[in-house]
């Protein structure tokens, strides 16, 4: 899997939680998005399903931008 599809699929998910934030900057933090944390618990579980990855609650500190998610996603 690669980068592209990791984003595409948390554009769509960002629809719908800040429409603003339809094509993240992958420098931003996820609050900067307007995304909370029961929000990005919501989309881990979403990549985890449609793209049959596992994210360990080890890796949540590190997961703090799109770009982190991105590299340990499709890394």
């Amino acid at each position: 899997m690669d980068h592209a599809q990791v984003r595409s699929l948390v554009a769509e998910f960002l629809c719908g939680v800040n429409p603003d934030a339809a094509d993240p900057d992958v420098e931003k933090t996820w609050s900067e998005l307007g995304v909370d944390s029961l929000s990005l618990v919501d989309l881990l579980f979403k990549l985890e399903r449609e793209l049959g990855v596992s994210i360990p609650d080890e890796a949540l500190p590190e997961i703090t931008t799109v770009g982190g998610l991105m590299a340990h996603v499709a890394g």
